[in-house]
């Protein structure tokens, strides 16, 4: 396909996404399978008979096949209709959809196992390809663990274009957020509900401060997915899978965090601890489980200079893709021709 041609496919592959999914009952998890499946979406949504429509949602293991073929039958045109005035709404909020056969789509999340095929994202795409360094622990950090991580972004500095990547959720990962803000480093907010929803409450105000400060929110799930504890896990593969490194500042054994570390070392993502100086291994046991995966623990203060010195060696081992990519992206606002493109 030349250009053209690639952007008119993914558009439709994204209204096609957005068209399917608004059908009830049909979900993530459907949609995700019909991807595992090799299939696109818009030639599912144009299936030739109701028998090859429902081989499909066989496929992708998909539940109440009746109800989900009667809408089928009924309202594909008015479902069609509808995702396209979604793709303008996320358009205008700087939301973007970029699937796994793109181009643009970053290469480290494609190596990870179980890796995304598609993602939902809101403000500055280009930034999924630069080295980052991944930020994570509880949501209730400690005097000790609240002094590591403003430590930790203070450090931001000494490493050349770079990105910082977390979760939004409340305690170390705002705080890894609100620190690259503060030093001027792009960040990266991997969401574990739909980019529309506004989870945890109350984070409006630094999502669009991330977004001002050329950073990015992420999210894997459909645009009004809500929260599950499944979810969240599954979110922290994509926050270790993106990363140079994962650091770890202050978590527990059985923790999101704890998923995440497991997630790295899958992945073969550097991992690094901090501790201070007073912190006890028998207090700590979350620390030799994660130096059974091979991770760095570092005392702060008193290993500064190996700390960064590491976290360098880290970023110069892998060269991001080009940026340039992004540089002639298809701006579509035909309105007319998505709704005509259903009947291609």
């Amino acid at each position: 396909m030349n250009r053209t041609e690639s952007q008119d496919y993914w558009l439709n592959e994204t209204v096609a996404l957005l068209t399917l999914s608004q059908i009830k009952g049909v979900g993530y998890w459907t949609m995700r399978n019909l991807a595992d499946q090799k299939l696109s979406f818009k030639q599912v949504l144009k299936a030739e008979t109701s028998e090859k429509f429902i081989q499909y949602l066989k496929l992708a293991k998909a539940r109440n096949i009746n109800q989900i073929l009667e809408i089928w039958q009924s309202s594909i045109i008015d479902l069609w209709e509808n995702a396209v005035n979604l793709y303008r709404d996320l358009k205008n909020q700087q939301i973007q959809v970029l699937h796994s056969g793109q181009q643009e789509f970053p290469q480290r999340l494609k190596e990870i196992d179980d890796s995304p095929k598609w993602l939902f994202i809101q403000g500055n795409m280009s930034i999924l390809n630069q080295n980052a360094i991944s930020i994570v622990g509880t949501r209730n950090p400690s005097e000790d663990g609240k002094f590591l991580v403003k430590y930790i972004g203070s450090c931001l500095t000494y490493w050349k274009e770079i990105v910082t990547v977390s979760g939004l959720a409340y305690g170390i990962d705002q705080n890894i957020h609100e620190e690259s803000i503060r030093f001027n480093i792009p960040t990266i907010a991997f969401l574990g509900t739909g980019i529309l929803l506004n989870y945890p409450a109350n984070s409006e105000n630094l999502r669009q401060r991330i977004l001002e400060k050329g950073g990015a929110i992420v999210s894997e799930y459909l645009p009004t997915d809500s929260y599950s504890s499944e979810n969240f896990v599954r979110r922290n593969r994509l926050q270790a899978g993106l990363a140079n490194t994962v650091i770890a500042v202050e978590w527990k054994s059985k923790s999101g965090t704890a998923h995440t570390i497991r997630y790295a070392h899958q992945a073969k993502r550097q991992i690094i601890c901090l501790k201070l100086p007073d912190w006890l291994d028998l207090q700590h046991p979350e620390l030799l489980m994660a130096q059974e995966m091979g991770a760095k623990i570092f005392t702060i203060p008193g290993q500064e200079c190996e700390l960064i010195k590491t976290i360098q060696r880290s970023i110069n081992s892998t060269k991001p893709e080009s940026s340039s990519i992004f540089a002639n992206s298809s701006k579509i606002n035909n309105y007319k021709q998505l709704q005509l493109n259903l009947l291609d």
